[in-house]
C-alpha cells in the first residue's frame, strides 16, 4: 500500500476569499489609470463660467473623445471608486461591528452622481453636435455643479472613513487632512462656477486619486495577512 502526494483543497470559499481581498487594490489602481487615460484623451480646460457658445463649440469640435472622457472619468472611474468605498464601508463594519450609514450615504452620493453626471455628459455632446447651444450650456452648468456635490461628499467620507476604518495606515488617514480641505474648496468653487477657486482642483484631484489607489492597495495588504492558507490534507490510500 503506498500512500498518494498530499494535496491542497481549494473550494469556492477560498477563492472567493482571494478575489476580495485583492478587490480593493485592482480597483483603486485602475481608478488611477482609467482617470490619466480620460485627460489624455481629451486635454480640454473650459472656465467654470464659460459661455453656453464656449461649451458649444469645444464639444462640437471634439464629440467622439468628449464622450469617451465621460465615459471613463464619470462613468468607470465612478463603479472603480464606488468598489474601493464599498471595501472600506466594509473594513469599518468589521471595525465598529455594525454598518456606518452616514459615510455610507456620502460614498452612495458621490457614485451616484459621479454616473449621473456621466449621463448628462453624453446629452451635452448630443446637444452640442445638434446645433443646441442653449440646452449645451444648460446640462454643462448642472454638470460643473454636480461636481462641486461630489467632491462635498467625498470630502465628509473621507474624513469620517479616516476615523472609522483604521487598518489604514496612519499617512493615509493623515491624508484625508488636506484631502478634505481641498475638495471643500474645489467643491463650492464647482457649486458657485467662481473661477477665483477653480485652481483649487488641481491639488484635490491628484490628492484623491492617491488616496483611492493608497486605500485600496492597503485594504488588499491587510486582506491578504488575514487570509486563511489553504491546509493540504493527505490523499487516502
Amino acid at each position: 500500500m503506498s500512500i498518494a502526494p498530499s494535496v491542497t483543497r481549494t473550494d469556492s470559499k477560498a477563492i472567493g476569499s482571494v478575489w476580495r481581498a485583492y478587490l480593493p487594490g485592482v480597483a483603486g489602481l485602475a481608478y488611477v489609470v482609467v482617470w490619466v487615460a480620460g485627460l489624455a484623451i481629451w486635454l480640454v480646460n473650459l472656465a467654470l463660467n464659460a459661455t453656453a457658445g464656449q461649451v458649444a463649440a469645444s464639444y462640437r469640435a471634439h464629440p467622439a473623445q468628449a464622450v469617451a472622457q465621460y465615459l471613463l472619468i464619470e462613468g468607470l472611474a465612478g463603479v472603480l471608486l464606488g468598489l474601493v468605498l464599498a471595501c472600506m464601508l466594509r473594513a469599518a463594519r468589521d471595525r465598529v461591528g455594525r454598518r456606518a450609514a452616514g459615510p455610507a450615504a456620502l460614498s452612495a452620493i458621490a457614485v451616484l452622481t459621479s454616473l449621473s453626471q456621466c449621463v448628462i455628459g453624453l446629452f451635452i455632446t448630443t446637444a452640442a453636435t445638434a446645433g443646441r447651444t442653449a440646452r449645451c450650456g444648460q446640462l454643462s452648468d448642472l454638470v460643473n455643479r454636480l461636481d462641486g456635490v461630489k467632491m462635498l461628499a467625498l470630502a465628509a467620507a473621507a474624513a469620517w472613513l479616516a476615523v472609522t476604518v483604521t487598518v489604514l495606515p496612519r499617512s493615509l488617514r493623515a491624508l484625508a487632512v488636506p484631502l478634505g480641505l481641498a475638495l471643500i474648496a474645489s467643491g463650492c468653487a464647482y457649486l458657485t462656477r467662481s473661477n477665483a477657486l477653480a485652481w483649487t482642483a488641481f491639488i484635490s484631484g491628484p490628492l484623491l486619486l492617491l488616496w483611492v489607489a493608497g486605500a485600496g492597495l492597503a485594504l488588499t495588504a491587510t486582506g491578504r495577512r488575514t487570509q486563511r492558507i489553504p491546509v493540504p490534507v493527505p490523499a487516502r490510500c
